[in-house]
């Protein structure tokens, strides 16, 4: 009993931790699913927030350089210098501009070009240029058919410095006529000029990027430009027309699932399609997922540690509970049962818990006295009963010693004798201790053995046996013919087969001495038949002795054989009746058959075999017929009497051309009988019922 209480203590903890354990899991799944999503959302606003202000800041230091030579090409007195080709002058204008470092440093150098393109000053800084830039795509830019435009270059390698260059190119425009007399080329140092994308990094891997429109990085302050993998999934989110953020599966800098910010250069952007080598600008910003997701991983891991040890104080507090609530009066319930179960029927449980375990305790206790009032009267009962069982027993002992046949009780699984009556042991000439334990099949003579075994087995399955004429051997050696019939029955809840062998000794040797009179007779006949004078007396012969023969029990030992040399389990004999037949008689499928009435139809197998007097075989028809519901496989044969068909057999299965060879036989010999007369009607009073 300690074992048992302990077992269920055992599941009762088990199940307590595995609930509390579903719940622990459940609770931090939702926790970890609306923290993470929670914090994805705040930092997917702060990153584009931050590409917004790096995309403004990018378009107020370009937008800066542009006004400020924009001013320097509208001063009265630079453009008389452009106009004069004053190169002192223009030289002290641009000495003046590059008199900061920072600005010497963000330039690689600046041009001054008159309206033939020619290079009309310097700044004097890095890297040496022609003179005539009238073919270079910049001064073509700005001129614009001589009326000026603004033209902003895509980053390039410059091939004096060596350096990455970005050009502002500003138009000097004559206030007079309106017409371009030269240009500005501001030669812009990008690592210098784009510096302070570097300011706006965070963190250990939080920082921007500058891409064009095709995914090209341009500026990137952590990884070398070559070693960012641009994908087109990550290139379209990009570039839109709107900043905003996003969870991308690669982040180009080899993070997955990460959360980047993004915007457009709108100002740079709205130059025109001849700026930026056609392209558009954008920024981004990424971080690290595993630096981005840090905090969420750490208050996971604290919530992980404050939920795990709350789930384990409320599993144990609640294994507590149901150990003193429920366990305690379970295991004076088990000890109760115990006791009622040993025969102490005055024991009586003792629970007080004010629920369903003191109206089970009652329960058992109301048990109690009613085992105590069975108990009582059981052993009345057990006499009535046992009285009965007797009588049983002797009423059919009585119907076994009072038969007329010998019945074999027989073990359907194994094949031996259980028990047999006194018939049995007349017939067989054993002893009924001889007969039991007997397999059924040593009756029969050695060489029937194997096939009477395998009809067993069939019979078996099939609930039923059947056998007519088959000899089996008697103590002394000597055959006696019998007709066996079985049914598998069950009594007791035991399973047996119910044999009964009728002994018919006397009707075959009747029959032989029939056989033989009528060989006898047919003997006669030949020579009967020579004499044409003696004819009409030897008709009149025949006639009474085919009338005085049993032509039914002829057919049903032809289609006893017939099954015992064939897989064929039923065969039905229909008689021709007005525009249709009718069954009349059958085999292996009576209470079907019986008295079955089907309307011949014109081009159906019944018309075909009338028709064409040949057998015809299932497989030979197309689509499925009436004989199809009685018969799984079957062949039909026309019988005919007097040159006219006057029934039709069905037979099946054949299963094999040798099974079909045998029928054939048969049925010549049936014809035969038909021949003389319709037999057909002989046989009905032999229908089976």
């Amino acid at each position: 009993m300690k074992n048992k209480n302990l077992g269920l203590q055992k599941k009762v903890i088990i199940y307590t931790f595995i609930a509390g354990l579903i719940a622990f899991s459940i609770g931090l799944a939702v926790t970890y699913h609306e923290v993470k999503g929670a914090f994805i959302k705040a930092t997917g606003r702060d990153f584009a927030e931050l590409a917004e202000k790096i995309a403004e800041r990018f378009d107020a230091t370009v937008k800066k350089e542009i006004l400020t030579f924009q001013r320097l090409a509208e001063d009265p007195v630079f453009i008389k210098a452009v106009k004069d080709d004053d190169r002192v002058s223009i030289g002290d204008f641009l000495s003046h501009y590059l008199k900061h470092a920072d600005e010497r440093e963000e330039h690689i150098n600046i041009l001054v070009v008159n309206k033939e393109g020619r290079v009309i000053g310097n700044g004097g800084l890095k890297g040496i240029y022609k003179i005539d830039q009238s073919k270079e795509i910049w001064w073509q830019k700005i001129y614009h058919y001589g009326i000026g435009q603004i033209y902003a270059s895509d980053i390039y390698i410059d091939k004096s410095t060596g350096l990455r260059a970005f050009d502002i190119c500003v138009p000097i425009v004559d206030p007079v006529n309106g017409e371009v007399i030269g240009g500005i080329r501001s030669i812009m140092n990008v690592d210098v000029f784009f510096n302070f994308i570097k300011e706006m990094s965070f963190g250990r891997t939080g920082h921007g990027m500058l891409i064009d429109s095709d995914g090209t990085p341009l500026i990137c302050s952590i990884l070398p430009l070559i070693k960012h993998s641009m994908n087109t999934p990550l290139i379209k989110i990009i570039t839109t027309k709107r900043s905003g953020w996003a969870v991308v599966d690669d982040d180009a800098h080899g993070g997955k699932n990460s959360v980047i910010g993004f915007s457009p250069l709108y100002y740079v952007n709205s130059l025109g399609s001849d700026n930026l080598g056609g392209h558009k600008w954008y920024t981004f910003v990424r971080q690290a997922p595993e630096e981005t997701f840090g905090p969420v991983y750490t208050i996971i891991f604290k919530l992980f540690v404050v939920e795990f040890f709350l789930v384990l104080s409320l599993c144990i507090l609640g294994v507590y509970i149901v150990r003193k609530v429920i366990l305690k009066p379970v295991q004076i319930l088990h000890e109760g049962v115990d006791r009622l179960s040993k025969g102490d029927l005055h024991h009586k449980i003792d629970i007080h818990t004010g629920d369903e375990l003191e109206t089970l305790a009652t329960g058992f206790n109301r048990m109690g006295d009613s085992l105590k009032d069975l108990y009582n009267s059981l052993e009345k009962k057990i006499r009535e009963r046992t009285a009965e069982l007797i009588a049983s027993e002797t009423k059919y002992r009585v119907l076994m010693e009072q038969g007329h046949d010998a019945v074999f009780i027989i073990d359907p699984a194994t094949g031996e004798i259980r028990d047999v009556n006194l018939q049995a042991e007349i017939l067989t000439g054993f002893a009924r201790s001889e007969l039991v334990g007997l397999y059924y099949w040593n009756l029969y003579p050695e060489d029937m053995r194997k096939s009477i075994k395998e009809h067993f087995a069939k019979g078996v399955k099939r609930g039923i046996l059947v056998l007519h004429e088959v000899p089996i051997r008697k103590k002394n050696g000597e055959n006696v013919w019998v007709d066996v019939s079985g049914r598998l029955v069950e009594y007791s809840n035991v399973r047996a087969y119910h044999v009964v062998l009728r002994d018919i000794s006397q009707v075959k040797k009747e029959e032989e001495r029939l056989a033989n009179a009528g060989e006898q007779l047919a003997r006669s006949t030949m020579v009967m038949l020579e004499q044409d004078s003696k004819l009409s007396t030897l008709r009149k012969d025949l006639n009474y002795l085919l009338k005085s023969m049993n032509m039914s029990e002829a057919i049903l030992t032809l289609f006893d054989m017939l099954a015992d040399e064939t897989a064929i389990e039923r065969i039905a004999i229909f008689e021709k009746e007005g525009s249709g037949i009718r069954c009349r008689w059958s085999y292996g499928a009576e209470d079907m058959l019986r008295d079955l009435y089907v309307d011949i139809i014109k081009n159906d197998p019944i018309d075909s075999v009338m028709g064409s007097l040949k057998p015809l075989k299932k497989s030979r028809m197309d689509g499925r017929c009436w004989i199809d519901r009685y018969f799984r496989d079957w062949i039909l044969f026309p019988l005919k009497g007097r040159d006219i068909v006057t029934g039709l057999l069905i037979a099946g299965p054949v299963k094999t051309d040798k099974d079909e060879e045998i029928l054939k036989r048969y049925i010549a010999l049936i014809d035969i009988l038909v021949e003389k007369e319709r037999i057909i009607k002989k046989i009905y009073p032999y229908h089976p019922k």
